[in-house]
C-alpha cells in the first residue's frame, strides 16, 4: 500500500533543509530545492513569500530537535541522575551542530546572512514573518543565544533542587558543555572515526563522548 506524500509544504522544508546541508545557506537556491522536493519552483512562493522566509522556515525547522530536547530536559528537573539527563541532551547537542555547521558556515562570509543571524535569523520579531530587517533589529537578539539560556536555566533548575552545588556557574556550564559538543560535531565533519580515536583521543562514538563530557562538566561543578 502506497503512503501518502507529505504536504507540499513540508516536502519543500525538507527538501530546503537537505539542499542547505550540501550547499550552506547561501547557495541554496529555490531551483534547486523545487527539484529535490519534487515540484515545481513558483509552487513555492505559494507557501513561502520569498526565499529568506523559506531559509528561515527550513532553519526553524532544524532546530526543532534541539527545542524539544531541551524541554524533555527540563521535564526531567529533579529526576533520574543529572549525568544521564545531560548526556542523552549533550548527544541530541551533537547531532544538531554536526547538521547546523555546513549550514551556517558559508553564511560567515555573507554579510546580509549574517547580519540577519545575529539579529535572531528565524526567531526573530514577534509573530512577524521571518526574514533580513531593514533596521535595528525588532525584538531580543536570540539565535543560539536561546538554546544556551535554555542550558543556563536548568543547571539553575537542579542547583535549586539540590542537585548541583550552590557554588557552580550554570552559564559557563552551559558554554563548556555546548562548545564540546560542538567541537566534536566539527571534528566528526573533517575527520575520520578512527583518527578522532588515534590523534585526537576521544571516543569515536558521539554517545560516549556526550557521556564522558557530561561528566568532566559535573565533576568541575563540584
Amino acid at each position: 500500500m502506497n503512503q501518502p506524500k507529505p504536504p507540499m509544504r513540508d516536502r519543500i522544508l525538507a527538501a530546503a533543509a537537505a539542499v542547505m546541508r550540501e550547499r550552506g545557506v547561501t547557495n541554496t537556491t529555490t531551483k534547486e530545492v523545487a527539484r529535490v522536493a519534487g515540484v515545481a519552483e513558483g509552487s513555492i512562493y505559494n507557501h513561502f513569500a520569498n526565499k529568506t522566509e523559506l531559509i528561515a522556515a527550513s532553519m526553524a525547522q532544524v532546530t526543532s530537535g534541539m527545542r524539544e530536547a531541551l524541554n524533555t530536559l527540563f521535564g526531567q528537573v529533579g529526576q533520574g541522575s543529572v549525568e544521564d539527563n545531560l548526556a542523552a541532551y549533550a548527544e541530541v547537542a551533537i547531532g544538531f551542530f554536526g547538521d547546523l555547521l555546513p549550514i551556517t558556515g558559508p553564511a560567515m562570509g555573507d554579510r546580509d546572512v549574517l547580519a540577519w543571524l545575529r539579529q535572531g535569523g528565524p526567531h526573530q520579531g514577534d509573530g512577524g514573518s521571518p526574514g533580513p530587517p531593514s533596521g535595528p533589529a525588532p525584538g531580543p537578539v536570540l539565535g543560539p543565544v536561546l538554546g544556551h539560556a535554555g542550558l543556563i536555566g536548568y543547571f539553575e533548575a537542579e542547583q535549586r533542587a539540590g542537585r548541583l552545588p550552590a557554588t557552580a556557574s550554570p552559564p559557563h556550564l552551559a558554554a563548556v558543555l555546548l562548545g564540546a559538543c560542538q567541537q566534536y560535531a566539527f571534528l566528526t565533519l573533517f575527520t575520520q572515526p578512527e583518527v578522532i580515536v588515534a590523534v585526537a583521543r576521544l571516543p569515536a562514538d558521539p554517545g560516549d563522548y556526550a557521556r564522558d563530557v557530561v561528566r568532566l562538566v559535573l565533576g568541575a561543578a563540584r
